[in-house]
């Protein structure tokens, strides 16, 4: 039996992954359940799963729900209060429906749960580049910077999003006779289906097409030797390149650097190019695997919100 427990989940849009931890920050137990990101599937839905996750995790540690003194929900679209607080009132409202004691209860953004998991708490930097972009950093205080994470709208340059928006726009010139022939655009017609300019028109506007996934198409070309998506796949490393440059200037000691998000994790011909941008620019700054998952970094926030320092 354990005294005390602390529970950590990276909730996203197709699974939740719990652990328990005890006093000692070891892992006790870990689970995982249906999806929690409450911005699509709703609060109630999210809570319901998280609950499911959390029932898991005791039956695993032996335990019950009196023993876990506090617990943090690491998820998509948390930065924002309001909406934490929305999620966070919803799971309460739950809890108290079933009978349960209240622990402390903190819902927060997925990357801050990144961040502390890929260094175990210790002062350092997450590079993030999947369908969006945004980096953060902590620093030797506890204090959190960032650097991008301004939506497709307003930013997210060197995202899955801004290169497959390049895509489109290099196929447009291509198609226009402004740019000069690329090998995306067969590559787009392949896998998308499309053979003619209307086609492509009716997919972004009409058909509501992933741009972000268009990344791969671009990933892929520049893979074999094409000279218009290795310019977009350098832009976007340059671009993510200037994010690390905005946080280390307000960082007054060098930190080492984490590559998160789907472009990065995987070993590519764009993680490659950032990698190498990286190691040109910045010459003293480390790149290392992540410690833990974000599962453990939530559950350390955890342990930090009323446990032991």
């Amino acid at each position: 039996m354990h005294n005390s427990l602390y529970l950590g989940f990276d909730g996203g849009a197709t699974k939740t992954t719990g652990i328990a931890m005890d006093d000692g920050w070891n892992i006790v137990a870990e689970a995982i359940g249906g999806p929690s990101n409450f911005q699509i599937i709703g609060t109630e839905k999210a809570s319901s799963n998280v609950l499911e996750v959390v029932e898991t995790l005791l039956r695993k540690a032996s335990c019950d729900f009196s023993d876990v003194r506090s617990l943090y929900l690491a998820v998509a679209g948390a930065g924002r209060i309001a909406d934490a607080d929305m999620m966070r009132d919803a799971f309460i409202d739950l809890l108290r429906s079933k009978g349960y004691s209240i622990p402390e209860i903190a819902i927060g953004s997925d990357a801050i749960a990144a961040l502390e998991g890929a260094f175990s708490g210790r002062p350092g930097m997450i590079l993030i580049s999947g369908t969006g972009s945004i980096l953060f950093a902590k620093d030797r205080l506890d204090r959190i910077h960032r650097a991008g994470g301004w939506g497709r709208v307003i930013g997210d340059e060197g995202s899955g999003y801004s290169i497959g928006q390049a895509c489109l726009s290099a196929i447009a010139r291509q198609l226009d006779g402004r740019e000069k022939v690329t090998s995306m655009w067969p590559l787009f017609q392949e896998r998308l289906r499309i053979q003619s300019s209307q086609d492509l028109i009716a997919a972004v506007y009409q058909n509501k097409l992933d741009i972000a996934s268009l990344a791969l198409i671009v990933i892929e070309a520049a893979e074999r030797g094409d000279e218009v998506a290795g310019e977009i796949l350098s832009k976007a490393s340059i671009d993510l390149c200037d994010l690390i440059d905005a946080v280390l200037r307000q960082l007054d000691v060098p930190v080492p650097l984490v590559l998160c998000g789907s472009l990065l994790e995987s070993d590519n011909s764009f993680s490659q190019k950032l990698k190498l941008s990286i190691k040109t620019r910045f010459t003293h700054l480390k790149i290392q695997e992540p410690d833990h998952s974000p599962a453990v970094g939530a559950a350390l926030l955890a342990v930090k919100k009323i446990g032991p320092s």
